[in-house]
């Protein structure tokens, strides 16, 4: 288990997993987006994930992609839009992850644990202002949608930060996870805060020198650029820009039925 420094200085165990458990997509039509997303890596939708509740995940490897409409939030009297989580850090205990944020992690907490059968979470703030949910689940068993026959492959290669204040939120993300502190990584526009695997957890703070309105959730890869471009206008996806070309790397942003803006890019 990771180490992190408490506000005495002295070190602490970290509850917390230094991966990417889950991106957090929310949507207003739950099976409108399953279908959308589904048509995009090309897999089928699963009827029964669509009958289980106000969510509808895609079990990647290490990381999943889970569909939010909010419903049962929305119930809540207590729960407000601005609660939405962006992804989720895996927790081996969520009572002892809800002790460390509370008491260590210079975090603002948003709700108390909830439980609900196999799994219990929590939501907190960093001090950038963007959600996050700490999140605990029984061992699941292995069924990875991978039968994809899209060239964007079924998996999330990364999720977006986005920042203001590089050195403090690299600092900050650090601390949380128990991860040494890069000084020098932490002077440019994109911090990878080291993960053990899953998706690369990218503190981008591009949106704010360039004055942008807009937020990148996540990127996902393609190892054929161009033919995931064919794929995008085959079935029908709006595209947020142009195609960029850069000399390791081909990317272009799309926009889901909600307007969710994501990147389809290609490592070179």
């Amino acid at each position: 288990m990771a180490k992190s420094m408490d506000t005495n200085g002295k070190l602490t165990a970290v509850p917390l997993e230094n991966r990417v458990g889950g991106v957090f997509i929310h949507v207003t039509d739950l099976t409108r987006a399953a279908e959308w997303y589904s048509r995009l890596f090309g897999l089928p939708v699963r009827q029964e994930r669509l009958n289980s509740g106000p969510v509808y995940w895609f079990d990647f490897p290490e990381t999943d992609l889970v569909l939010d409409s909010n419903a049962e939030n929305r119930k809540n009297p207590s729960w407000h839009e601005g609660m939405k989580p962006r992804f989720m850090l895996p927790a081996a205990d969520i009572d002892e992850a809800y002790e460390y944020i509370k008491f260590h992690a210079n975090a603002e907490l948003l709700t108390a644990p909830e439980r609900h059968g196999p799994m219990a979470f929590f939501t907190f703030r960093d001090l950038e202002g963007n959600n996050l949910m700490a999140c605990w689940s029984e061992e699941p068993i292995a069924n990875h949608d991978q039968e994809a026959a899209s060239p964007i492959l079924p998996r999330i290669g990364g999720v977006f930060v986005d920042v203001k204040d590089m050195k403090a939120a690299a600092r900050w993300y650090s601390s949380l996870l128990g991860q040494p502190l890069n000084e020098a990584g932490a002077e440019h526009p994109v911090y990878p805060v080291p993960v053990t695997g899953g998706a690369a957890l990218l503190l981008d703070q591009n949106r704010h020198l360039n004055g942008e309105t807009f937020t990148e959730i996540m990127y996902l890869e393609t190892h054929d650029f161009e033919a995931a471009l064919e794929h995008l206008k085959s079935i029908g996806v709006e595209l947020a820009g142009e195609p960029a070309y850069f000399e390791n790397l081909s990317e272009v942003p799309v926009l889901d039925p909600d307007g969710n803006r994501i990147v389809i890019a290609q490592m070179k």
